[in-house]
């Protein structure tokens, strides 16, 4: 047991140096030096929380001093105003009625899951098997609604309700993913909800952001350089004790912010959640690409990654919905789902230039059902048994 004890150190220091190299690599816009500190803030949070606050099985979050999160080392934020961070700090203090409830951290401070090594291994593992974009790749099955190829689009922002189901039977390095993403080139943002017991270390529903950059550069939740945490109440990696149907749905906005500068084109991109669109946290343009500047391509719908020597779990409740046949009490569902158009001066609109993919629509099947009403608008329904294997 000792030997097994040492190799199994080994290997795990060996991965921590592989995550530390991949930092450097994929720099972020960083130094260096600053990666080195941005890491270094991560797993040492503790020492920098005012409190920490344990969730269910030792889950901890650390109530960290807005303006001394591990983002604010990005050049991004080092260049921003006082005036500017004091203006998304007051943002921040806004309650909401899920989350800590305004119980949790204390004024002036913001939630951030605690990680470890272990935690950044995990998260490097899981990058590796993510894919980067929506290619067919071995063990990934998807159920979407996308926006059509076509390359003058202009979006400043997507939303749509996600549903929360928890989807059960989920071991090992599977995942499932309920999502929204909006793209351009090889850069792309996407939030949702997810049962990941690879990232997360157990089989719940939570919140999740995924960054790509430039088709190779990956990264989730808070790991992520620049992100800012601005929500005192509604941290990522956040659980959600879920049921089914379109009362037990939340949504989720990933936009641009605007400077309130006269005439300013600066703008960061945000994820808003709720039903009064509460701001959770900013993404600097300057992480980006192309999608520093726009939006190209949107999806939303269902993601499920299985190894190929196990059978794929279900995507939500493990029933195929098809056209005439569909209940929103018993399929995993988004619906108000918009887009905005650069013309549209941030009012969301229905898209009309969409198209189904369904990678395995035998196991994996998505529904159209279009505008369907006033409550519900654009909506759409995703899910399928699984029990693919090998491909």
């Amino acid at each position: 047991m000792a030997s097994t004890s040492r190799v199994d150190i080994v290997v795990i220091f060996l991965c921590f140096i592989l995550v530390c190299n991949n930092l450097v690599e994929a720099n972020w816009g960083l130094s260096t030096k600053e990666v080195s500190e941005f890491k270094k803030q991560l797993i040492n949070l503790k020492k920098l929380a005012i409190k920490s606050i344990q969730i269910g099985d030792g889950e901890i979050y650390d109530c960290i001093d807005f303006y001394k999160q591990p983002g604010f080392t990005h050049p991004f934020w080092r260049n921003t105003t006082f005036e500017m961070k004091q203006r998304l700090f007051v943002e921040g203090m806004r309650t909401n009625d899920i989350g800590f409830k305004g119980v949790g951290c204390p004024h002036g401070t913001v939630p951030i899951r605690r990680v470890n090594e272990d935690d950044l291994i995990r998260a490097k593992i899981l990058s590796n098997i993510h894919p980067s974009n929506l290619n067919d790749e071995p063990g990934h099955h998807y159920a979407i609604l996308r926006t059509k190829a076509y390359p003058e689009r202009k979006l400043d922002g997507i939303e749509s309700y996600i549903s929360l189901l928890n989807t059960t039977g989920i071991i090992g390095s599977q995942y499932r993913a309920f999502q929204l993403t909006i793209s351009n080139g090889l850069d792309s943002i996407s939030a949702g909800f997810t049962v990941n017991p690879l990232l997360f270390k157990d089989n719940k529903t939570r919140l999740f952001t995924h960054l790509t950059i430039d088709g190779s550069t990956q990264c989730f939740n808070q790991d992520c350089p620049g992100y800012v945490q601005i929500s005192s109440e509604i941290p990522l990696g956040w659980t959600f004790i879920s049921t089914d149907g379109k009362n037990y749905s939340e949504k989720l906005r990933i936009s641009k912010e605007i400077s309130d500068k006269p005439n300013s084109t600066e703008f960061l991109w945000t994820l808003y959640m709720t039903e009064q669109n509460s701001i959770i946290g900013f993404w600097p343009p300057t992480l980006f690409g192309k999608l520093s500047e726009f939006g190209n391509q949107a999806n939303w719908g269902g993601e499920v990654y299985s190894p190929l020597d196990q059978p794929s779990p279900p995507m939500g409740t493990g029933i195929l919905p098809h056209t005439g046949s569909w209940d929103t009490e018993y399929s995993a569902l988004s619906w108000w789902i918009a887009c905005a158009y650069e013309n549209t001066k941030f009012n969301f609109v229905n898209p009309i230039d969409t198209e189904l993919y369904a990678s395995d629509p035998q196991t994996y099947n998505i529904v159209d059902v279009g505008y369907h009403d006033d409550d519900w608008k654009r909506l759409i329904l995703y899910d399928g048994p699984g029990g693919i294997k090998g491909a």
